[in-house]
């Protein structure tokens, strides 16, 4: 159901639109004389006309003044009949900022600065430019003569990040600490509240809360009261996504908040061989990499559902991450080695002697401030170098010009950022260490296998007789993790790790 719409003025703004976006429930009139017409056909009905006495007993959300030489004399017998002022409004008004765009009123952001407050959010994605909206070219929402009873700023230390698209000022630099202009910039990042406050069709909220699924503890989305959308995000189960969907009433329209419940955090102890493993945090799991046709040591292994642990002699320990995206649904999500842990040391150095292993509490602590842990990046120089010295300048290049041919087809933004990477970057993140969420970890996964695994159909192990050299694709594999990150808005949050 669309709003429900008093026009108000019989003058030439009356007749601009044909309404048939809207439930138009009456037209007011400043004289309802002999000569004032009863009803006007509009949308193909006829329409009372009714004095401001009679039309301040309908249900409205607006009332649009239709008559713009008499705008201030119908805006002040309008506001003089006790009718809320942020509901009169011009027809301009309605079309830029209510009609399928944000719709906005002082009294609504109130509620949201003390929803922000109460559920202690410190930085928000406003996909919209809700804020900018505001009473206030600045953070602060109080203390104005009209608006006295608005008391709530937006607070100083909150981080706000803004999505504009084309229509961008640098005035809004006051309100927001970054304006974005493409979603895709930020949608690896995390964010305490998601904002959405434009009217939308169905097809786009879906899409919506789909696409950023994960990136989020709260969203709150802006919807029209009755409309399709309503009705069909009201019948959603949300329980299978771990939402839970709360609605709220606001002025004009109705909210949906939905909240994430209780995260899974799961770490991947990756082995190869028998090993006498530290007293580790329940959070912890070890797993044997490239058990496909061996007996094993008792541990659960990567050659079950769907993997490729055949592949472990060539491609290390990336037939284990393969098995963690393919097969495990942890919403935080990570690995160490069987003689590498990540320890919740100051980074003063990548290697630490400290038992002080990251538990879950901590995981959560790091990761609301930071997007992706990190081990040091350890100096060693640039990695073509490192690669050179290791397995030869002709094999290395035969190898670097296979990788950088795959992903010129399959990723081809990436080709310079993987040059750069591997030629002049001074340092790298090794070992395929790393403790994610979720959509993080997908992403990285999307990009990184499509590459692993066409080099593995490129290459003839059968002419790269032993070790090293038969593992370039793996350490190749651990050299991408670079120019990924170098292509990502990523918080990253490095630690050392501890080697046993």
């Amino acid at each position: 159901m669309s709003r429900k719409i008093a026009l108000f003025g019989l003058g030439d703004d009356l007749y601009k639109d044909d309404w048939s976006q809207e439930n138009i429930v009456a037209i007011g009139a400043l004289n309802t004389d002999s000569n004032t017409p009863k009803t006007i056909e509009l949308n193909g009905q006829p329409t009372p006309v009714l004095s401001v006495t009679q039309l301040k007993k309908l249900s409205f959300d607006f009332i649009i003044i239709t008559d713009t030489s008499q705008f201030n004399k119908i805006y002040i017998t309008c506001a003089q009949a006790c009718i809320p002022q942020f509901k009169i409004i011009s027809y301009d008004t309605y079309i830029h900022h209510v009609r399928n765009k944000v719709e906005y009123n002082v009294d609504d952001e109130q509620t949201i600065l003390k929803l922000i407050g109460d559920k202690n959010i410190q930085r928000i994605l406003d996909m919209d430019l809700y804020f900018a909206d505001g009473p206030s070219t600045n953070r602060n929402r109080g203390n104005y003569a009209e608006l006295n009873t608005y008391n709530l700023p937006i607070h100083a230390n909150l981080e706000l990040i803004g999505l504009a698209g084309k229509e961008y000022w640098p005035i809004w630099d006051n309100i927001y600490n970054r304006i974005y202009h493409k979603l895709d910039s930020v949608l690896l990042q995390y964010f305490d509240l998601l904002l959405v406050m434009k009217i939308r069709p169905i097809e786009d909220y879906i899409h919506l809360i789909n696409s950023t699924y994960g990136s989020w503890k709260y969203a709150l989305i802006q919807i029209e009261k009755d409309s399709l959308a309503h009705n069909e995000l009201n019948n959603l189960d949300y329980t299978g996504l771990n939402l839970k969907a709360t609605w709220l009433q606001a002025q004009n329209t109705v909210w949906l908040l939905l909240s994430r419940q209780k995260q899974i955090t799961e770490l991947y102890v990756i082995c190869h061989k028998p090993y006498e493993l530290p007293n580790l945090p329940p959070i912890y799991h070890p797993i044997h990499a490239g058990k496909d046709g061996h007996e094993g040591f008792g541990l659960p292994g990567d050659d079950t559902g769907e993997n490729i642990s055949f592949l472990n002699p060539y491609i290390n320990e990336l037939t284990a991450i393969y098995w963690m995206w393919k097969n495990t649904t942890a919403d935080i999500i990570g690995t160490s080695h069987y003689h590498r842990f990540f320890v919740n040391e100051p980074a003063d150095s990548y290697i630490s002697d400290s038992h002080n292993f990251l538990d879950e509490q901590t995981i959560h602590a790091l990761l609301n401030n930071h997007d992706i842990i990190l081990r040091r990046s350890v100096p060693y120089g640039n990695t073509e170098d490192c690669f050179r010295k290791y397995m030869g300048y002709d094999f290395y290049e035969a190898a670097k010009r296979i990788f950088q041919d795959i992903i010129r087809g399959v990723a081809p933004d990436y080709e310079e950022a993987f040059l750069f990477a591997l030629s002049r970057h001074n340092c790298g993140h090794a070992f395929n260490m790393f403790i994610t969420r979720r959509h993080v970890f997908d992403a990285y996964c999307n990009w990184l296998f499509p590459i692993v695994l066409e080099a593995a159909n490129r290459i003839d192990f059968a002419q790269i007789p032993k070790p090293p050299h038969s593992r370039i694709i793996g350490f190749m594999g651990e050299a991408l993790l670079m120019p990924w990150l170098m292509k990502q808005r990523l918080r990253i949050k490095e630690l050392p790790v501890v080697e046993l």
